[in-house]
C-alpha cells in the first residue's frame, strides 16, 4: 500500500505531468474538491472527477506545450501532503485572453493534497498568477 507521500509523488509523475492521463482514476477519488486559494474574500471550490482533471491537464498542455513539472519541496503529515512545484513550458495558448508568443514560461505554485487510502480526495492550490502575467507582458 502506498503512503500519502508516495501517492502524491506518483500522481505528479503520471498524471500532473500529462504522462499517463488514462491512469487518473488510480490517483483521484470519484469526486475531488479543488480549492483555488487566491487573495479574495472567498476561495473558489471546484468539483473535479478523474476525467475532468485529465482534461484540465490537457488544457495546460495546449497552453504550455509539452511542459515539465519539478517538485521543489514535499512535506507530509498524516493524510496531508504539501508540494511546492515549478512548471517549465512555453506560451503556446492564451492564458488571459492574450495572443500566444511561444516564449518560455515558468509557473510556480504549491498545493496541499488530502489523501484517502491511495487516492487524492481534496486539494488546496496556489499559483503565482502575477508572475505568469509579468512573463507574458515581458516585464
Amino acid at each position: 500500500m502506498r503512503t500519502p507521500n508516495e501517492t502524491v509523488l506518483k500522481f505528479y509523475e503520471r498524471i500532473r505531468s500529462g504522462t499517463a492521463l488514462e491512469e487518473a482514476t488510480l490517483f483521484l477519488t470519484e469526486l475531488v474538491l479543488a480549492h483555488q486559494v487566491v487573495s479574495a474574500p472567498k476561495t473558489p471550490i471546484f468539483e473535479r472527477s478523474p476525467l475532468n482533471y485529465a482534461d484540465h491537464v490537457r488544457e495546460m498542455m495546449r497552453q504550455n506545450g509539452q511542459f515539465s513539472v519539478t517538485i521543489e519541496e514535499i512535506i507530509s503529515e498524516g493524510q496531508k501532503v504539501f508540494v511546492r512545484w515549478r512548471q517549465d513550458g512555453h506560451h503556446c495558448g492564451s492564458l488571459f485572453g492574450e495572443k500566444p508568443t511561444g516564449a518560455p514560461l515558468v509557473q510556480r505554485g504549491s498545493a496541499v493534497y488530502r489523501v484517502e487510502g491511495e487516492q487524492i480526495a481534496e486539494y488546496w492550490i496556489q499559483v503565482d498568477s502575477a508572475g505568469i502575467r509579468a512573463q507574458i507582458d515581458g516585464v
